[in-house]
């Protein structure tokens, strides 16, 4: 009688958690996030010397820093003055890849609060990007005063740091989302976020005006989902380049884009991506 092969190895499959039912269930988890933002947060810092300074501290003094040097080589004219200017870039920058490399690896980095008890797995990417609002908060007020004790002439456009900040939250909300996903399948995920990130950082507008840029080349740097969040922190000081809406568009879109992937994918592999953790 021929023996029946049999195949080596495993299929690893799941059943698809309905969108409304994942929606539901990271709103009940919505303490559980802020909770363990929280403590994210200050246990990143507790061991320092100066403690939740550098959360302030270092946005600061990377701006003073690219303001001095780069003074000294190319003069640039911009709206404000130029340390403040730079500084209302470093601040959504550093918050904003700062969350994407956390939450890259925070489901990974997670599996032992993962494994033991079901969530929603999209907390821990969420939880990144949260943990950072703290000092997100507190150098926006940093930001406002540098630029108005360097003569910015502040008024009624303050009031688009409202929409910057949830624009930042969200951008950084889907890219760690779909990151952190992927992170799970594909183990080179943090190591291409670490190579591009030098790169995403010079194309994104933190340091120079984009009006030194040609029409063409404008139009496609604007597609980068970061021009659009760090023009609309400038303009709530004064500073935003003529037509930077543009670039808020696109940082729309991708939000739209990100956040329709990680739809698909948690509600794919929600349940069952624990199991290659």
């Amino acid at each position: 009688m021929a023996s029946v092969p049999v195949e080596q190895g495993f299929e690893l499959r799941g059943e698809r958690t309905r969108l409304s039912t994942l929606v539901r269930d990271l709103w009940r988890s919505r303490e559980l996030v802020i909770m363990l933002a929280r403590k994210d947060f200050f246990v990143r810092y507790r061991r320092a010397s100066l403690g939740i300074i550098w959360a302030i501290g270092l946005p600061l003094i990377q701006a003073i820093v690219y303001a001095i040097v780069l003074s000294q080589f190319v003069r640039f004219t911009t709206p404000i003055s130029f340390p403040a200017f730079v500084f209302a870039g470093v601040l959504p920058w550093t918050f904003f890849s700062t969350a994407v490399a956390l939450g890259t690896v925070s489901v990974i980095e997670g599996s032992a609060l993962a494994t033991k008890i079901y969530f929603p797995r999209a907390v821990l990417p969420l939880v990144t990007v949260f943990s950072g609002l703290y000092g997100l908060l507190i150098g926006t007020v940093v930001m406002v005063a540098l630029a108005a004790v360097m003569g910015a002439q502040l008024g009624p456009a303050l009031v688009l740091l409202v929409p910057a900040t949830a624009l930042l939250i969200l951008l950084a909300s889907g890219f760690a989302l779909v990151l952190g996903a992927l992170q799970v399948y594909f183990r080179d995920i943090k190591h291409v976020i670490g190579a591009i990130m030098l790169p995403w950082f010079w194309a994104s507008g933190v340091f120079y005006p984009l009006t030194r840029l040609s029409d063409d080349f404008r139009r496609v740097i604007e597609i980068n989902p970061a021009v659009g969040m760090i023009s609309l922190f400038r303009a709530s000081i004064g500073a935003a380049a003529p037509n930077w809406e543009r670039g808020v568009w696109w940082s729309l879109g991708w939000v739209v884009l990100l956040f329709s992937v990680a739809a698909v994918l948690y509600r794919r592999w929600d349940r069952v991506c624990v199991d290659l953790l």
